[in-house]
């Protein structure tokens, strides 16, 4: 029987987002305070001495340092591989709660590297406990095979750099939605690290955005298109072709797809007794 998964919020991801650890963007890559963590982690009124004292007897912690500026102040950061680092150094509750939380997570990986459909299976459950519906999910589950298969197709024609994977995407949803992906996050109020655009979507997003990456991959097959510049002019085309068609849906609903709402938001209000739809 499969074990009730629990959901990053009880884990990693409640630290990374605790408003208490500042972080910031660093050579494209999110680093957190240090100094912060240890005063989460270790509950202490002093987590710069603290953390000063780790970094000592820990060199290996103390190489994974980047130094970052906020509010003109040097500060030490770390990485998610810093950060997990630093968990297994401290003691205390939280931490080995966080700890306990890691092992499992570890366990859970390797028994889908046995079992790979255990993977999806545990995400499932964890939409489902995030309220969604069965067909939100299914729909989300194409979403993801869509996506891999564009990102191989983009790979095997010649990228290899992230900010090419992003410059890519950002082309196609600012064509296809009039938004590159971080102006859609903002839209729909997702401020915290790690709040994936695509869980935030509705059925309509995702479908027409699933659309958008099977034809882009088809379309680059088609041209055999190589290089970041085909591949670029490939992602313009294909989300002109998206906006078309997000326009007569909207023609034809009088609604627009784009929707600034997510699961988190709050629902409607009922409709009053009566009351058309």
């Amino acid at each position: 029987m499969l074990a009730k998964k629990k959901t990053t919020r009880g884990g990693l991801a409640q630290l990374l987002q605790d408003p208490r650890v500042r972080h910031a963007e660093s050579d494209g890559r999110t680093v957190y305070v240090a100094a912060d963590l240890v005063a989460v982690l270790a509950e202490s009124e002093h987590p710069a001495e603290l953390w000063l004292d780790l970094r000592q007897r820990d060199p290996a912690l103390a190489g994974a340092v980047t130094v970052i500026t906020l509010d003109g102040v040097d500060l030490d950061a770390l990485e998610l591989p810093g950060v997990l680092r630093l968990v297994q150094a401290i003691d205390g509750p939280r931490a080995d709660r966080l700890k306990a939380w890691i092992i499992n997570s570890a366990l859970e990986r390797f028994e889908e590297a046995q079992d790979p459909e255990l993977a999806l299976l545990r995400t499932r459950q964890e939409y489902e406990q995030l309220g969604h519906s069965r067909q939100w999910i299914d729909q989300r589950m194409r979403s993801v095979s869509a996506r891999h298969e564009l990102t191989g197709e983009w790979y095997r024609r010649g990228v290899r750099d992230g900010e090419a994977f992003r410059a890519l995407t950002n082309e196609m949803m600012r064509a296809a939605f009039g938004m590159d992906v971080e102006s859609y996050r903002r839209y729909k109020g997702l401020f915290r690290t790690g709040q994936n655009l695509r869980d935030h979507m509705t059925d309509l997003e995702l479908a027409l955005t699933t659309l958008g990456e099977t034809a882009a991959a088809e379309l680059h097959r088609r041209r055999h298109s190589h290089g970041f510049d085909a591949l670029l002019l490939d992602a313009k085309d294909t989300g002109r072709l998206i906006a078309t068609t997000r326009g007569e849906i909207e023609r034809q609903t009088g609604r627009p797809v784009v929707s600034a709402t997510n699961h988190l938001s709050p629902p409607p209000p009922p409709r009053p007794k009566g009351l058309a739809a």
